[in-house]
């Protein structure tokens, strides 16, 4: 499966004040049917719940990168990569939950997949429902659109108006898909070598989009294999941080469409203004609602 000295695969955890979750996180291998000679690393980014302390002690296994500042989860996932030696990579989020045989079933999809740069697998909510964005199509102004007219809810199996989510994608068949969500994504080394690291110019968010359509420009693929499954709550780790959350989420947004559309490109200028009007908006009603629950 690997090198004598190589190991098969590397996880990679990027941690930033999410101690319970990332507990439950690494508790979950063991019952992982993975590949026996894989390593885990976990990048923290300057925790101050503990974690630090906790990873060594209850998991000496586990090797911990510690930053002294919060690097944000791009450079993070390039820290893990630099020091992991796996002829795969897996980025995984602290708050998923590895169920049987996740790992084994989307490594041997890669082994068999060779233009496949990056793939997932079936990613679920705590409800048991699909987390649609375990296979997803590239933002555009019209998927922007339908999402916002409700009209991807009204048409969730239209290749018109329901693309940005792929629900006419069936879930349960192993296919090509244009990208991945990074709670669960498996990099081929051979692929980071030739299309690089994750920009670092978004904090968090948008990163894997930004990446996943660099690897399509190199003449690569990406995947989805339905055969594993993850449980990802989804928030647990940035609840606490809503506004800051919701700030790094449009600047990504913004910072994507600028770098692919470029600057003077009108759908660009078009789009710009509106990021920021809907993060206004968004602000105003967690106020409005904050105040609420305050109140009553």
């Amino acid at each position: 499966m690997s090198s004598l000295n190589q190991p098969a695969l590397s996880v990679v955890i990027v941690s930033y004040n999410c101690l319970g979750p990332l507990r439950d996180c690494l508790a979950s291998f063991p019952a992982a049917d993975y590949s026996p000679d894989f390593e885990i690393i976990v990048v923290d980014n300057n925790s101050e719940d503990g974690t630090p302390e906790l990873v060594p002690k209850d998991y000496p296994e586990v090797r911990l990168v510690c930053n002294s500042t919060n690097r944000g989860f791009a450079a993070g996932c390039n820290q893990g990569i630099l020091v992991s030696e796996g002829k795969y990579v897996l980025l995984l989020n602290p708050d998923t939950v590895v169920r049987e045989r996740a790992l084994r079933l989307t490594y041997e999809y890669m082994e068999h997949n060779p233009r496949v740069a990056a793939a997932s697998c079936r990613v679920l909510r705590p409800d048991g429902s699909l987390d649609p964005s375990c296979k997803r199509d590239f933002p555009t102004p019209w998927n922007a659109v339908c999402r916002v007219a409700g009209l991807s809810r009204l048409f969730p199996r239209s290749r018109v108006f329901a693309r940005y989510d792929t629900g006419y994608l069936n879930e349960n068949t192993t296919q090509e898909v244009p990208l991945i969500d990074g709670c669960y994504m498996m990099i081929r080394r051979a692929a980071i070598d030739d299309i690089g690291l994750f920009d670092e110019q978004f904090f968090m968010y948008w990163e894997e989009t930004d990446w996943c359509r660099r690897a399509h420009q190199r003449g690569w693929s990406i995947g989805y294999d339905p055969s594993g499954t993850i449980i990802h709550t989804k928030g647990e780790t940035t609840r606490h941080y809503t506004f800051r959350m919701l700030y790094h989420f449009h600047r990504s947004f913004a910072l994507y469409y600028r770098k692919h559309l470029g600057l003077w490109n009108p759908l660009f200028l078009m789009t710009y203004p509106l990021i920021w009007i809907r993060l206004a908006a968004l602000c105003g009603w967690n106020l409005m609602r904050r105040d609420r629950r305050v109140s009553g």
